[in-house]
């Protein structure tokens, strides 16, 4: 069968049917829809343009008077100033007005309207309207949401805490690099010192003919390697620096204080740590308090809900339709009992949900518990392990010291090559990065297991302190 259109037909067609667009063979099509809001393209400068607001610059170039700057006063900065920590924080006040929504089931609900129609009974009119309607027994329902709101409260106070924790370790993380290389960069500086000392000596021995012109040679070469050693480490040190300058929110020229040791002594390094202060915990015993509320407002739908109704309108013209009075009034005082009896087994599938939800929540809190300990228990093994470490380079050092002696002494009366010198100081130098580099190890992991463990706030000294408007209790 043909079927056959007209010109004007054809025409209608074309203009109802849109554009019409060559597509070449093999090309993908183009998402189907009535607008093009450039969903499809990538232009950066545009989105800038489109969500630009009052957006507050990064300002990085603040400067820390601080001439020493030690562990604790650099957390305590960096807490206070870091924007992640606002975030949460903005969003914990966000949450907290969920509580508020929440109770707002307990007052009454008032309902005004106007309005007008036409009607075959009483004609053309206008009505004005209110209506209060207050809940006064709903088994728990209200009640129930209100809970769930607090416990929604309770986990974004964790996810706070856990903001907190997490700026504190990066911070004193930082520190503690930026202190090794700190350390690491006078060190290279005494080892320049020290294998120019012993060129200047093997030159003084070839010039007066009791060694090889070869010595200070080799004396000069071992100079370059130690000053390339410190150019990397004074590179390093930088790079630390501006990792802390930008925890800090600022720029810091002074130098980094010792670290503390007797802080350090005071770390009981708990094989079987106690995990109930971990803000993953907190926030995982908190989502299971969501849960129980779930389920208690899941079950309450099971039963009626108690309301007083009154409600009053008025005609402003026309007939009132409740009394067929012209430019009545009609008002109702009602006791309401509404239950949801059958809902094709949508109240059962809730209850079920909600259990579902109450279960996962119980097995997040053990995960959450077995991950805190599993990370304390790590950061243990590392921190035991390099404090070991460090009695034995400490000893290795002291050995590799009276070689050095020695061998300086054994040079100079000519029965010791300058190799085995040379060897001597880089192996002393070797042996003192050594020691810090562990030391620092140590530091490293200690503040990661103060972090698993949930005492990071008191080990730093946040508790019973304000940080970015907030309270920080033990």
């Amino acid at each position: 069968m043909k079927l056959n259109l007209s010109g004007a037909a054809c025409l209608c067609f074309v203009l109802c049917s849109g554009p019409v667009m060559a597509e070449a063979p093999g090309q993908p099509r183009a998402p189907s829809g009535k607008f093009d809001w450039g969903a499809n393209r990538l232009d950066p400068a545009a989105l800038e343009k489109q969500i630009a607001g009052d957006q507050a610059e990064v300002n990085l170039d603040a400067d820390i008077l601080d001439r020493e700057l030690d562990l604790n006063h650099a957390v305590a900065i960096a807490v206070s100033r870091h924007p992640s920590i606002a975030d949460t924080i903005a969003t914990l006040a966000e949450s907290t007005s969920a509580i508020d929504v929440a109770r707002a089931g307990y007052f009454p609900q008032i309902t005004a309207g106007l309005g007008g129609g036409n009607s075959t009974l009483t004609g053309t009119g206008n009505t004005t309207s209110v209506s209060v309607s207050q809940m006064l027994f709903d088994f728990g329902k209200v009640s129930g949401a209100v809970d769930q709101a607090k416990a929604g409260v309770s986990r974004q106070q964790a996810t706070v805490l856990k903001q907190i924790d997490t700026i504190a370790q990066q911070t004193a993380g930082a520190v503690i690099n930026a202190h090794r290389y700190q350390v690491l960069e006078q060190i290279a500086k005494e080892q320049v010192t020290a294998v120019e000392k012993v060129l200047l000596m093997s030159q003084r021995r070839a010039d007066a003919g009791v060694s090889t012109r070869s010595d200070p040679i080799q004396a000069e070469s071992r100079v370059q390697s130690a000053q390339a050693d410190l150019l990397q480490v004074s590179a390093q040190k930088a790079q630390a620096f501006e990792h802390l300058r930008t925890l800090l929110g600022g720029r810091f020229a002074g130098t980094i204080a010792s670290l503390p040791e007797d802080k350090a002594a005071l770390v009981a390094l708990n094989p079987d740590p106690n995990t109930d202060g971990i803000p993953d915990v907190l926030a995982a015993k908190a989502d299971m308090e969501s849960a129980i509320a779930q389920l208690d407002v899941a079950k309450a739908q099971r039963w009626p809900t108690l309301t007083l109704d009154i409600s009053q309108n008025k005609s402003l013209s026309g007939v009132n339709p409740s009394t067929y009075v012209p430019d009545g009034s009609y008002r109702s005082i009602m006791l309401d009992v509404s239950w949801k009896v059958f809902q094709g087994g949508a109240l059962s599938a809730q209850i079920k949900a909600a259990d579902n939800a109450l279960a996962s929540a119980r097995s997040r809190v053990q995960v959450a518990r077995l991950n805190g300990s599993d990370d304390a228990r790590s950061f243990r093994e590392l921190a035991i392990g390099a404090k070991g470490r460090f009695g034995v380079l400490e000893r290795r050092k002291r050995s590799i010291t009276e070689a050095r002696n020695l061998y300086r002494e054994q040079y100079k009366l000519g029965t010791r090559s300058i190799l085995d010198l040379l060897n001597a100081e880089q192996e002393f130098f070797q042996a003192v990065s050594d020691e810090e580099s562990v030391k620092h190890d140590f530091w490293i992991n200690l503040v990661g297991y103060v972090a698993a463990t949930g005492a990071g706030r008191e080990f730093y000294g946040l508790n019973k302190t304000v940080v970015q408007g907030m309270d920080v209790l033990p």
